[in-house]
């Protein structure tokens, strides 16, 4: 045993011989003897020839007796029951050593015991440690296979989301750079039309001007085909009344020269009544007309 061991011995026996004597006190009435008084005793007892060493010895190993079995305590307990006189008889002594030997033999044993029952435990705890170290080592090495596979099967996953997202991040990039270009088309068209309404504009009101200025050419040209027909009209009733004067003074001319007579007067008489008749036909037509149907038409109205 090592040091540590001895002192937890020495101690756990210390304690022991206290409760010994205690007990003992309680249960012997009228022995009043102690392992010290004992001790004391039989230190002051002559010893044999080579038995003084022996007797150290002996003294030695009962204060290291281990006090806690059983059978340590039945072997001892009979021996404090003895009476103080009988320690004095000399003829006990030898019975007390053999005694002694006896107990110092039986402590040999209980302690060749107790380290083989510490053996066989120690044994037996690393018997149990070991299958508990090796059902522990096969959970997990069952845990570590296990992890390994989650790890392999969350690294292909990982490696399939990380060309999902550079899929994703090719694909938001090209789609940003067509936006872009279309948002550029698109600018380009808006300018475009910005121009185009202008330029429309622009035409339109010169259009519209112009239109305007067509507009105003024909009504003037319109007032002044009014103004020459309404000229020609006039004209053409003077000339008119001009004429009716004129043959209503040749028929009085024609009349005149009727009652005279004469060959040649007859000719010219003949030639002015037809130019009579041909301006009666003229009249007649020149009633028929109706100078107020006169009017300008033009192109539109067309």
């Amino acid at each position: 045993m090592n040091t540590g061991d001895e002192s937890l011995a020495l101690h756990r026996r210390k304690i022991y011989v206290s409760s010994v004597e205690r007990s003992s006190h309680q249960k012997s009435k009228g022995f009043k003897v102690s392992a010290r008084k004992l001790a004391s005793r039989l230190q002051k007892l002559p010893p044999k020839a080579d038995g003084a060493e022996r007797f150290s010895y002996q003294m030695e190993g009962i204060t290291k007796w281990d006090l806690g079995s059983s059978r340590t305590y039945y072997s001892v307990e009979p021996y404090e029951k003895f009476q103080e006189e009988e320690y004095k008889d000399s003829s006990l002594v030898p019975r007390l050593q053999d005694e002694l030997w006896k107990a110092q033999s039986r402590i040999k044993e209980l302690e060749t015991e107790k380290i083989g029952s510490k053996e066989n435990g120690i044994r037996n705890q690393r018997i149990s440690w070991e299958e508990n170290t090796d059902s522990l080592f096969d959970y997990l090495k069952e845990k570590f296979s296990k992890e390994r596979e989650e790890r392999k099967r969350a690294n292909a996953e990982n490696s399939m989301l990380k060309k999902k997202v550079l899929e994703m991040e090719s694909t938001t990039t090209r789609l940003r750079r067509e936006r872009d270009t279309l948002e550029k088309v698109c600018e380009e068209l808006v300018t475009r039309i910005d121009e185009l309404k202008v330029e429309t504009r622009r035409i339109w009101d010169e259009t519209e001007e112009e239109r305007q200025m067509l507009q105003m050419a024909e009504m003037w040209r319109e007032e002044r085909v009014r103004v020459k027909l309404t000229d020609a009209k006039l004209s053409l009733q003077e000339k008119y009344e001009e004429m009716t004067w004129f043959v209503d003074e040749l028929e009085k001319g024609l009349e005149m020269v009727r009652e005279v007579g004469g060959v040649e007067v007859m000719m010219r008489l003949r030639r002015g009544e037809l130019l009579i008749k041909n301006a009666r036909s003229l009249e007649d037509a020149a009633n028929d007309i109706d100078f107020e149907k006169f009017k300008f038409v033009s192109d539109d109205d067309n």
